[in-house]
């Protein structure tokens, strides 16, 4: 199979990098970084194992490079959210010609792609199994990132879709991915943009990574900031009710921030919250404005999440 990925950052090079043993895998990229990418990238994935060494799978991937579309049968758009809009021209005359595929963190991916692709056109997705950044040194190009057991998402059948589901679902599984359906996939997407989107701001009243994960304090406030996401995700007509980490929110506060800490305090999220904190620093602040304006909107209270503004604005962590 022939696929073109849209996006040569750390998800479209690392699914890249995984697809490309079964299929043949070509990258769109901007020119200016076309020739730096034909030069190859090392890729180190750590592969998620709890209490079990697991050896990392590191490898050096010389990818075929484009710098405009190419036919193929199913294209993944991996830009991020900031940059969505600069390939939208690019991508919307693929509709109808391939399986189409979008695959990126986003709070309402529906709204912006409303006026250029009908729904039926594409599909929606999430690249939860990979997280992490760039190690860029010396005008190498290198990726370091966590590859988790479970994580990929896509949408769950429609009539319309089947065929460019099953195209998707048959890549992703023979790269050693593993797929799971969400019945409102827009719907989860919003609610998981509220975990990136947000922790910023705990992390700069915190005053570091470190500190976040024993200041019991800091957590708690993180999670009554996420409850106030959640009903904004509501306000918007998602029924959150099934979707997590939103059922988790509602039990006690104190409760869901040790378990946060614990989630925090695993090697493997520390490597990818740190790692991506590197490079994303500004997709986690547009998106944590973004649910806040859409607070706004809705007349959503948000004191808490609120609280975190001039942090996020101006500060940097320590």
């Amino acid at each position: 199979m022939r696929i073109l990925i849209i996006g040569a950052g750390v998800i479209g090079l690392s699914y890249g990098w995984l697809l490309s043993r079964d299929h043949q895998v070509v990258v769109m990229a901007r020119p200016h970084r076309a020739e730096q990418l034909r030069a190859g990238v090392q890729l180190r994935l750590h592969r998620a194992g709890g209490r079990h060494c697991r050896q990392p799978l590191v490898g050096r991937y010389p990818p075929e490079v484009v710098t405009t579309p190419v036919d193929a049968e199913l294209t993944l758009v991996t830009v991020d959210r900031l940059h969505l809009h600069e390939v939208i021209p690019a991508v919307t005359p693929l509709a109808g010609r391939t399986s189409l595929l979008f695959m990126l963190n986003h709070w309402d991916i529906v709204t912006q792609l409303r006026e250029c692709l009908p729904r039926e056109d594409y599909v929606l997705g999430f690249p939860g199994q990979i997280g992490g950044g760039r190690t860029d040194a010396g005008g190498d190009l290198g990726i370091e990132a966590t590859l988790y057991r479970n994580g990929t998402r896509l949408e769950a059948d429609t009539p319309a879709k089947r065929g460019a589901l099953d195209t998707a679902v048959s890549a992703l599984t023979a790269a050693g991915l593993s797929v799971r359906r969400e019945r409102d996939m827009a719907g989860w997407l919003a609610v998981h943009y509220l975990q990136q989107s947000l922790t910023l701001g705990p992390l700069l009243e915190a005053g570091g990574y470190d500190r976040l994960c024993t200041d019991r304090d800091a957590l708690r406030r993180m999670v009554l900031a996420l409850r106030e996401g959640v009903a904004v995700c509501r306000a918007r007509g998602i029924a959150t009710g099934r979707i997590q980490p939103a059922p988790l929110l509602r039990l006690p506060a104190r409760i869901v921030a040790v378990g946060l800490g614990r989630m925090f305090a695993q090697a493997d999220t520390r490597r990818m919250v740190l790692a991506h904190l590197a490079h994303g620093r500004e997709e986690w602040r547009a998106g944590f404005f973004e649910v806040l304006e859409a607070g706004e909107h809705f007349g959503v209270p948000m004191p808490v999440w609120d609280s975190y503004a001039p942090l996020v604005a101006g500060g940097s962590t320590r």
